[in-house]
């Protein structure tokens, strides 16, 4: 059964994007020095814009941006609106072509969201295959999506808080029942950037998602801008530089140690900026200064390990990882942060 948005509210964004498509909001750049790549996972086609002046021996940001409705968005529009910015910023864009964007007409939950796990593949093999072939640190990979392909932001950022630092959703769809199955993999640090605008058609679901977001204890960064249906990169990346500037990336992870060790288990964490200090918490009533400490329960059961970094901020960092042993599963943050929502 397919699932129908009050017609009204159709035929705006329809009328909307027509109008600054051909207008205010028409794409004036073209796809040279773009290249039409295909990602090895699920051999989906991807644009792929690297800046002029690319050198192979430095580190590069990635964004990958997803588009919205087709045809009144597709991957060559926004590949073309986003490749002048990252010529000027010296970062790579990747705009992957996907199936779960549409945002006028969408199908039942069930295939919206297989829809949106397909993409899920195709998004991070993009990242997989460019991270194989450039310089692009972990802490620099982000997400944006503008209109339908906010749907993709939401599902494959909020599930892979490890591969995204920040996502940023401009003028997006949402639905409630379409990120339910990122619930067990939040991470309450990962920053979040919905922007909407007063006049735009979509502004009551972009609201909507805030709302839901909070509700999770996300760390959700609302900007109300003017105009209408507009792409907004320039806002998106500010929001990106800001992520690096002010906030710290943190991943903290559990790992094996051998089948015959069953209650040992190693911890690591991965810092920017570097962490300076360390000091563990095992949850057992033992601690460790070592910066990525092996350890022992003395017993089977779950335990809420906690580290403690110097990062050479004003305040030290906390995070928190649930493990269970003897069988090891690496949790998520549980430790929300004070930064304001």
């Amino acid at each position: 059964m397919v699932h129908l948005r009050q017609s009204t509210m159709i035929i705006a964004v329809f009328s909307v994007i027509t109008m600054f498509s051909t207008t205010g909001c028409a794409v004036f750049d073209t796809l040279e020095n773009v290249e039409l790549l295909i990602e090895p996972e699920t051999e989906s086609e991807y644009y792929l814009y690297v800046p002029s002046a690319y050198n192979p021996d430095r580190d590069y940001p990635l964004i990958v941006t997803c588009h919205g409705t087709p045809p009144w968005d597709t991957a060559s529009l926004q590949i073309k609106r986003w490749k002048s910015l990252a010529e000027s910023k010296r970062f790579i864009v990747a705009a992957p072509k996907l199936i779960g964007t549409r945002g006028d007409i969408t199908p039942s939950a069930e295939k919206q969201i297989a829809r949106q796990k397909q993409d899920e593949r195709t998004i991070l093999s993009v990242v997989n295959h460019q991270r194989g072939a450039r310089k692009i640190p972990a802490d620099r990979v982000f997400l944006t999506g503008w209109s339908g392909g906010g749907y993709a932001v939401l599902y494959t950022g909020l599930r892979n808080p490890d591969v995204f630092r920040a996502l940023s959703v401009r003028q997006g769809n949402f639905d409630e029942r379409f990120v339910r199955p990122t619930l067990h993999k939040l991470d309450p640090y990962q920053p979040i950037h919905i922007l909407y605008s007063a006049v735009d058609p979509l502004r009551e679901q972009g609201k909507d998602s805030i709302a839901w977001l909070r509700d999770q204890q996300m760390f959700v960064s609302q900007e109300v801008t003017t105009g209408s249906h507009k792409r907004h990169p320039e806002e998106a990346y500010a929001f990106f530089r800001r992520c690096v500037q002010q906030y710290a990336w943190i991943q903290v992870r559990a790992h094996d140690v051998a089948e015959d060790r069953p209650l040992t288990t190693r911890l690591s964490v991965t810092a920017s900026p570097p962490a300076q200090t360390y000091v563990w918490d095992f949850g057992d009533g033992t601690k460790s200064k070592v910066a990525s400490p092996e350890h022992t329960f003395a017993a089977p059961g779950t335990y809420d390990v906690k580290v403690a970094l110097d990062l050479g901020l004003d305040e030290p960092e906390l995070r928190t990882v649930t493990v269970t042993v003897p069988r090891r599963r690496a949790g998520t943050v549980v430790h929300a942060p004070d930064d304001p929502r």
